[in-house]
């Protein structure tokens, strides 16, 4: 599940960056580096971070108007700050080991979706698994045309030996843009996954970008003192940790 390490590399840099900004933001000090022809902007720079590049923010990102605090009732390290206007709900299942979140804008256009692991058993490919989530967007919004695909990455990838796959998809259809993404591990005859989904109108993408899911993200993987942290106390900071919420996972899958 490498997932921390693709989610919070960027943030490594953000106390170390210029304060110039290059974008009429005013967040955000440069372009993205072009993973993806067909996005520029705050899109690009967002698709680009999941991807572990780093993001050029100009200050770390808050919620300007706090609304709510999540804390998922069986695990209290998935938890932050969202906005007015928006609704939480947990994500729980003990038959798959899911965990997660489901944040919601209360007019159902914008969603943030973060499940930090589930469970199948044998090998179940990342692939497969967005497949689900990307017709549960499509769901969510009424949508059963065929979407625009701005961007798309399949990746196979070996650590300490543990095989994982990490595959996103960057849409546009019907007035929303979403990205999702996930990653997977296999081990001890098992799929271990992370699933990140992110939608909103196309012509509020980038402002929910930079008001809502990169704050979210900050909340979630970096201490106020700009540091790491060890949100398991396994002794294993996020940065480094495939599963920060679980202090058995680098046992078990080598991370």
């Amino acid at each position: 599940m490498k997932t921390i390490q693709t989610l919070i590399a960027t943030f490594i840099f953000l106390f170390c960056l210029s304060c110039s900004s290059d974008s009429d933001d005013g967040r955000i000090n440069a372009e993205p580096q072009g993973l993806c022809a067909n996005v520029t902007g705050i899109t690009g720079i967002y698709w680009e971070f999941a991807h572990s590049i780093p993001a050029p923010l100009a200050q770390v990102p808050v919620i300007k108007n706090p609304g709510g605090q999540f804390i998922h009732s069986l695990q209290p390290l998935i938890g932050f700050t969202y906005p007015t206007g928006f609704s939480a709900f947990e994500v729980t299942d003990a038959q798959t080991a899911t965990l997660g979140v489901n944040l919601v804008r209360n007019d159902n256009a914008v969603v943030f979706r973060w499940i930090p692991n589930t469970q199948a058993a044998g090998q179940v490919s990342a692939t497969s698994i967005i497949s689900n989530e990307i017709n549960g967007v499509f769901a969510h919004y009424g949508f059963s045309g065929t979407p625009e695909v701005l961007c798309t990455t399949t990746a196979n990838n070996t650590f300490e030996g543990i095989s994982s796959q990490f595959t996103a998809r960057l849409l546009r259809f019907d007035g929303i843009t979403a990205q999702i993404w996930v990653r997977s591990t296999y081990a001890a005859g098992g799929t271990f996954s992370a699933i990140s989904v992110t939608t909103a109108p196309t012509g509020e993408y980038e402002t929910q970008v930079m008001d809502t899911f990169f704050p979210i993200n900050f909340q979630l993987f970096v201490g106020r003192d700009g540091t790491f942290v060890d949100n398991d106390n396994d002794g294993v900071p996020a940065n480094e940790d495939p599963d920060d919420n679980d202090p058995n996972i680098p046992n078990n899958t080598g991370g």
